[in-house]
């Protein structure tokens, strides 16, 4: 029992390997690595700025008639009825445990007065209708790739809309907006943020954003591995460059993992002789 009282204490006292990636900072110095990046990218389309705030002044425009016109006919509740609404709600969570059950009415008003038809509103709604494939229903999706953070949120579109177009013949268009659109946007409609905007083909928008296009087929993205027409196509090597970070002084650094690596074998000995004394 002593050797194994012996070999726990050693054991605490050491200090484990998961805090390894947790040393401080101070002892690290920024460092840059290039690799190989995957071949299988689509870059977003450029859009010149006249035609990209154009197409903002057209979306910002809509957004804030269709907001007028549905406050006429659903006009905004007051501050008594959205404390009784908000205490319909907490009611209704303590009865059903979490399921909210209101009026139908109410849920149909709220649900009408943020969306507009043939609208679909932010980064998700709009990343499902793509992943419909087929049945999508997307014909213009309009992002604001400079305002959001971080920008890999939206990292997903290109590959997804050319891969939309490719495979199931269609001609979704990417249209990105310049930097500032997210809040013009959001400001519009009366919503919190607004990063993705699909537009289906019977939106009164559609056609009038495409004939802003100097060439539609600029935006059609489509992905050139996936088409079995024609000659194979040459995709050239893509390298890209990743922060990280390595250590200031590299002969400490490798003599501290000897240490550990001693230490770790140290321990697994001491664990070998308390399962040979059981």
């Amino acid at each position: 029992m002593d050797v194994q009282d012996q070999a726990a204490r050693n054991v605490k006292n050491k200090h484990s390997l998961r805090n390894k990636g947790k040393q401080s900072t101070g002892d690290r110095k920024p460092a840059f690595k290039t690799v190989l990046d995957t071949p299988y990218h689509v870059n977003w389309p450029g859009v010149p700025p006249s035609t990209s705030n154009a197409i903002l002044k057209d979306l910002t425009a809509f957004f804030s008639d269709f907001v007028k016109k549905k406050e006429l006919t659903h006009p905004p509740l007051s501050d008594e009825q959205k404390r009784a609404l908000r205490k319909e709600r907490r009611e209704a969570k303590l009865k059903d445990k979490g399921s909210v059950t209101l009026n139908p009415e109410k849920g149909k008003d709220r649900e009408n007065i943020t969306t507009p038809e043939s609208t679909l509103l932010g980064i998700n709604a709009v990343t499902r209708d793509i992943e419909s494939g087929q049945s999508s229903k997307c014909k213009v999706v309009i992002a604001c790739k400079h305002d959001v953070n971080p920008s890999r949120l939206l990292a997903h579109l290109p590959i997804q809309i050319s891969t939309l177009n490719t495979q199931h013949k269609r001609s979704v268009l990417l249209i990105e907006l310049p930097k500032g659109s997210e809040e013009a946007l959001a400001v519009s409609i009366k919503l919190k943020r607004v990063a993705v905007v699909g537009l289906t083909e019977n939106h009164i928008l559609a056609e009038t954003i495409r004939r802003r296009l100097e060439d539609e087929s600029k935006y059609t993205l489509k992905a050139p591995w996936q088409t079995e027409e024609g000659d194979p196509i040459y995709i050239p090597t893509q390298i890209k460059t990743i922060e990280t970070t390595m250590p200031k002084d590299l002969r400490k650094a490798k003599e501290e993992k000897k240490k550990t690596q001693a230490a770790k074998k140290e321990r697994i000995l001491a664990y070998k002789q308390t399962q040979k004394l059981k």
